[in-house]
């Protein structure tokens, strides 16, 4: 089982969750997606510029989306949110960098996949007050249940599957 699928089976069915899929493009690019898990809804994050465009392809519009998507789940107090990316716009504090600091700022349990590539500005973000576990079902099976033990309202719980 994935280690998502470790988390879905733990919790109840409260999970706010935006997840990226990405697809294989003839152009030898690819398209990404955001999934609404909760509407199943896939949301285009990337603009077309042509095959020759050397522009960052973020759909600004549909990054905002997302942002609200997750903001609209924070709001429901979900008792997991998972963020599957950590990437270049939240090391910059753009993408959903201000949504991870409220959903840790509302006592929501989160999780967040960070890259290698991006665990110092990631360590910067969080000030030590996140707990990394590698990327495997037993670390989230024990985070989860760690998480579930301490929980009260306005406990923070970070999470970071590096990968």
């Amino acid at each position: 089982m994935s280690p998502l699928g470790v988390l879905a089976t733990l919790a109840s069915n409260r999970i706010g969750k935006v997840q990226t899929i990405d697809v294989a493009q003839p152009c030898d690019c690819r398209e990404v997606f955001l999934r609404d898990v909760e509407t199943g809804e896939a949301i285009s994050i990337l603009q077309d510029l042509g095959t020759q465009s050397q522009s960052c392809r973020i759909d600004t519009t549909a990054l905002a989306d997302a942002a609200h998507r997750v903001a609209r789940a924070i709001d429901r107090s979900p008792e997991l949110l998972f963020i599957n990316r950590f990437g270049k716009l939240e090391a910059a504090g753009l993408g959903l960098y201000a949504e991870i600091g409220a959903a840790a700022a509302a006592g929501v349990p989160t999780l967040v996949c960070v890259s290698v590539k991006f665990i110092d500005p990631w360590r910067q973000f969080t000030m030590g007050l996140d707990e990394e576990l590698p990327c495997s079902g037993a670390a989230l099976e024990r985070w989860w249940r760690a998480v579930n033990a301490r929980s009260a309202p306005g406990d923070l719980s970070l999470g970071a599957a590096l990968r």
